[in-house]
């Protein structure tokens, strides 16, 4: 590998990395990221080539390989999926729950925010900022100024209350079927 021509290739795009990547940029019509990307491998391409000597123009042949190297990757990319492939994409069978079950959940749902209805404010919002949002204990007591014992209480109540308005709930939709 001859290096007066590599080596003037690596010392323009040491000295004038930023203004060759903005023109690469520029070149490509995207973001620097893909215009730095494009002189890297446009240089690794080069660093394997040993007739460099002869390049008149070191700056535009650089630019020019960092724009060709990237249309290259672009088209290369751009045949990884085949025209079946894209067509068997729209053929794929949808495995999200059907209306049923979509309905079923609401109604659960509103289930649970009925049982939730049925507590006392306070046991209702730590409750919620317990099992919902995660807040540990010490926080509740410090937030609703009571102790960690009895905001471990109103949580465990509040837990009993939804699971007996729950079970009450089944249990009138169980004697509602056939």
């Amino acid at each position: 590998m001859n290096e007066t021509g590599l080596g003037r290739l690596r010392k323009l795009i040491v000295e004038r990395y930023d203004q060759l990547k903005a023109q690469v940029a520029h070149r490509l019509g995207s973001s620097s990221d893909m215009a730095g990307d494009a002189l890297h491998e446009a240089y690794v391409r080069l660093a394997s080539r040993d007739d460099l000597d002869g390049v008149q123009h070191p700056q535009t042949y650089l630019i020019n390989s960092a724009v060709n190297a990237t249309i290259d990757r672009i088209r290369s990319d751009a045949r990884l999926v085949s025209e079946d492939e894209i067509g068997s994409l729209f053929e794929l069978v949808y495995d999200g729950p059907g209306p049923e079950r979509v309905a079923e959940g609401r109604n659960q749902m509103d289930q649970v925010m009925a049982a939730l209805d049925t507590l006392p404010p306070r046991q209702c919002s730590l409750l919620i900022d317990f099992r919902v949002h995660g807040m540990d204990t010490e926080e509740l007591a410090q937030r609703w100024g009571i102790s960690r014992v009895l905001v471990r209480r109103e949580i465990q109540a509040a837990h009993k209350a939804c699971l007996a308005a729950m079970e009450k709930l089944e249990a009138a939709k169980d004697h509602e079927r056939p």
